[in-house]
């Protein structure tokens, strides 16, 4: 994941409040399917269809890597603030949609 991020250490230590069920799996990858797929890719590679109109492209968060070096709050704190040219998702999606995406997300990522 992209080492760019300036994320508050706070942050960092958020615990998802929402269980990670196959509900809430769902409903994540429904989300991110709206919301994330285009730049992010359907497995999370960075390779979707408008990387090819924005600089930076979305790092690879689909890694064994890319599990290790970030936290579930991390990546919450990503979503909600955004960092150009990732939009910010706090006033686009509720905070529990976002917790269902970082569920989603941890569910691309390689175990190994």
């Amino acid at each position: 994941m992209n080492p760019d991020w300036d994320v508050p250490n706070e942050a960092k230590t958020l615990k998802s409040p929402i269980e990670n069920t196959p509900e809430a799996l769902a409903a994540g990858k429904q989300s991110y399917n709206k919301n994330c797929l285009m730049c992010h890719g359907e497995k999370g590679k960075g390779d979707g269809p408008a990387t090819q109109f924005i600089k930076p492209t979305p790092s690879d968060i689909s890694t064994a890597e890319a599990r290790a070096a970030v936290t579930d709050g991390t990546i919450f704190f990503m979503i909600t603030h955004g960092k150009k040219p990732m939009p910010a998702m706090a006033k686009k999606l509720s905070e529990t949609e976002r917790w269902q995406i970082v569920i989603y997300v941890r569910s691309l990522q390689s175990q190994e």
